[in-house]
């Protein structure tokens, strides 16, 4: 599955592709919009080879219950340090309209998720889903004000088959993104590497348990933008213990309303087939 890259800069081809969906093959790159990509054998292979995991909530500026799974998901993270990354997630339902003049947190790519899980046809927020897991044959969604340290526990208690690491510089119009991996067992699935772009401190007016509207309430953790295709861009690897590669894309984000100085990095490697996944990090952009 190896390939072997031409190697050109990055401003040379960004200068010189028009991005026209969500993602295309060119001279070697792996090119979604907003962002370019390649990858590379590693080297040094990945320091930290801890298991970790994703929460991600489903959530709207509507929902009265959603401040109070902020509070039990804030809490584990507090708990897990690194280990745990949350990601809020606000699609198109009628949860997320937002209240007064305040700005719309729903992104298209939340949504597509949303539809996918099952979570926009269950009508239901907030709602979770932690590694993407499976429960029997159906997803395993729940209400995250409980039962997410018995879900975390199950996740990080495993040995990780894949190490990951990632940094994330801002150069001024580009947010350049260095993924490491290391197999630390031999993973015989196809895999992609999805990355997001979530942002912290963003006051928006959130309608409480009571009714009430808080305008000057904190959302945390917010997805952006998904920088790669939703599914991800397929690792190029053999899957075999021991192997490294490197991920260098260079990021374009779209909206100047989103201060960098507040956002975070999100990487993770899934199962191609299942959408299960394996592994995660995350970063400040630096």
């Amino acid at each position: 599955m190896k390939k072997i890259y031409k190697i050109l800069a990055f401003a040379f081809v960004l200068a010189n592709i028009t991005v026209s969906c969500d993602k295309i093959e060119q001279d070697n790159y792996l090119v979604f919009s907003g962002a370019v990509g390649e990858w590379f054998d590693g080297y040094y292979g990945v320091g930290d080879h801890s298991q970790r995991a994703i929460i991600e909530k489903y959530t709207g500026v509507r929902c009265i219950n959603c401040p109070n799974a902020d509070i039990a998901i804030n809490d584990a993270v507090a708990g897990y340090g690194d280990k745990l990354i949350a990601v809020a997630i606000h699609d198109s339902s009628v949860f997320t309209r937002p209240i007064g003049e305040t700005p719309c947190l729903s992104t298209p790519d939340g949504d597509a998720w949303s539809h996918f899980f099952g979570v926009y046809a269950a009508h239901q927020y907030p709602t979770a889903i932690i590694n993407r897991t499976l429960n029997g044959n159906a997803w395993d969604l729940f209400t995250p004000t409980s039962g997410i340290n018995s879900r975390v526990d199950d996740i990080v208690g495993q040995t990780a088959q894949v190490a990951l690491d990632v940094d994330a510089q801002n150069n001024n119009s580009t947010v350049d993104i260095i993924v490491n991996l290391e197999f630390l067992q031999t993973v015989g699935s196809d895999l992609t590497l999805t990355l997001l772009l979530i942002e912290d401190g963003l006051v928006v007016t959130q309608r409480q348990p009571d009714g009430s509207d808080d305008e000057n309430y904190v959302h945390n953790h917010v997805l952006r933008d998904v920088i790669t295709d939703i599914w991800g861009a397929d690792i190029e690897c053999t899957g075999n213990s021991g192997e490294k590669r490197i991920a260098r894309f260079q990021y374009a984000p779209s909206s100047a309303e989103w201060n960098l100085g507040n956002c975070h990095i999100v990487a993770f490697v899934a199962d191609k087939a299942t959408k299960q996944i394996l592994n995660a990090a995350q970063c400040h952009i630096q």
